[in-house]
């Protein structure tokens, strides 16, 4: 497999959702890897290793026990699937690449909301003083 291609199903098999989309995936990978350099691709050869066991998520979460800067850039990814934004090694943020990418977090999902400060459609910015 590829990395992109891996990268998804470790994000797939870490958040729990079946069909990321692959080029916000692209996206985060991408940044993940300008700030993690060294670990991402362990992180990567971690899940690979993992993915042939009988239980991949044990096998995964053996190998982030054992190793604390997997689980660092383990939780970071998980991390920028939901905010769109991740903490960099030396406790900077990295802020979401794009307002799409800002809009796209799973936490509005999850949270059944909007993105604070994205008009939701339809309407737009403002559309809350007129009647419905």
């Amino acid at each position: 497999m590829t990395d992109s291609a891996d990268f998804v199903a470790l994000s797939e098999l870490l958040i729990g959702e079946p069909s990321l989309d692959t080029s916000l995936a692209d996206a985060y990978r991408g940044r993940l890897t300008g700030a993690y350099p060294a670990d991402l691709p362990r992180l990567l050869d971690a899940y690979r290793a993992a993915a042939t066991q009988p239980d991949p998520a044990a096998a995964l979460t053996a190998a982030l026990n054992a190793d604390t800067a997997l689980a660092r850039v383990c939780r970071e990814t998980i991390t920028v699937w939901y905010t769109a934004q991740f903490t960099r090694p030396d406790g900077s943020q990295d802020a979401p690449g794009t307002p799409a990418q800002y809009r796209s977090g799973l936490v509005w999902q999850v949270i059944q909301a909007h993105p604070i400060s994205a008009a939701p459609v339809p309407g737009g910015y403002g559309s809350w003083s007129q009647h419905p």
